[in-house]
């Protein structure tokens, strides 16, 4: 019996080996059939790919012709009013506001030429253009709640 567990174990040894060789084999056949080709070479810069912007332009937009001016205008809103009251263009001006919001959640709106920005919280800011196309005053103010009766507004003086 000695015998044949002798042999038995031998044969166990050298399966394991056997094993282990096959195993190693295999592994590191699937790294040599791996092939990495570089990409970019050393010092080489990344090329970076932009589209052209793109504008698309409604029936509402109105051009800027060589006979008109642009007025622009810088206007804070804070709680119930406006840091420009009074705003004097010419008919036919395009005007420009950037509205910018320094506390609470507001709006800047002139209904008589439909400009408008949209209601927007401290610290952020938006510019609208429209042509002043009739003449006379108009009231321009906030939208929010009652900030409106409440003072917050101004004047937009066409002559």
């Amino acid at each position: 019996m000695n015998n044949k567990m002798m042999m038995g174990l031998i044969g166990l040894v050298l399966l394991v080996i056997l094993g282990g060789f096959v195993y190693m084999n295999m592994k590191s056949g699937s790294v040599e059939d791996v092939v990495v080709t570089p990409t970019t070479d050393i010092g080489q810069q990344p090329v970076v790919i932009t589209e052209e912007p793109t504008m698309t332009i409604d029936e509402t937009t109105q051009s800027v012709t060589n006979d008109q001016t642009v007025k622009e205008f810088n206007v804070d809103g804070s709680n119930f009013k406006f840091s420009v009251a009074e705003m004097k263009v010419n008919k036919g001006d395009t005007v420009k506001v950037t509205f910018n919001n320094v506390e609470g959640m507001h709006d800047w709106v002139v209904d008589e030429f439909n400009a408008r920005t949209k209601q927007i919280q401290a610290g952020e800011l938006e510019t609208i253009t429209f042509v002043a196309d009739q003449t006379g005053t108009f009231e321009y103010y906030c939208s929010v709640g009652k900030h409106r009766q409440m003072g917050m507004v101004g004047n937009l003086i066409v002559e």
